[in-house]
């Protein structure tokens, strides 16, 4: 299977490409060159991924990457599979002071969060969860990870307007060549 060439869609329901599941210890990264998705790190201790995570296609973040989201489910779901979702909420972090931030997004299909439309509407405490997860992170792989807060849908859809805009521009130019 070839992974690229996923679309985008917009910024209501968009594509997610999972790499790593729910509940895995096993950090899964897609290697363009490669076009596979392939094993990146293993967490130790008990340690695991809280969401399924990956990315969403036709973007590109402040750290030169396709934007990240993790993707909130009651169960695993696999590398490789596209994940139409729509976003609720955002990370703002910087990764070694860089900014790499994190979209909060739920299946358009998952009947659990059909009527969540923001962050302050889920039923855990969503910020402990990602606060420890990212400190675990910073531990094991020696990392440097500021978290710059938690913000809403409205955030969030701002943050992937604008790295659909930065991947446009870095695919077709900004079009200043055009007279």
């Amino acid at each position: 299977m070839s992974y690229k060439n996923i679309p985008f869609g917009g910024v209501e329901k968009f594509n997610v490409l999972v790499e790593t599941p729910k509940g895995s210890a096993h950090k899964y990264e897609y290697s363009e060159k490669l076009d596979a998705i392939v094993l990146d790190f293993i967490y130790t201790g008990g340690f695991c991924f809280p969401y399924n995570y990956g990315f969403i296609p036709e973007t590109l973040g402040g750290d030169g990457d396709n934007l990240d989201a993790f993707v909130l489910t009651a169960n695993p779901i696999l590398p490789g599979v596209i994940v139409p979702c729509r976003a609720i909420g955002i990370i703002e972090l910087l990764d070694r002071g860089e900014e790499d931030n994190k979209i909060i997004c739920v299946p358009v299909t998952d009947r659990d969060y059909k009527s969540c439309e923001n962050l302050s509407e889920l039923s855990f405490d969503y910020k402990t969860i990602f606060e420890n997860f990212f400190k675990e992170v910073v531990v094991q792989k020696n990392k440097i990870i500021e978290i710059k807060g938690f913000f809403d849908k409205a955030r969030a859809i701002e943050a992937i307007t604008e790295a659909t805009k930065s991947f446009l521009v870095l695919s077709f130019g900004d079009g200043s060549e055009i007279k």
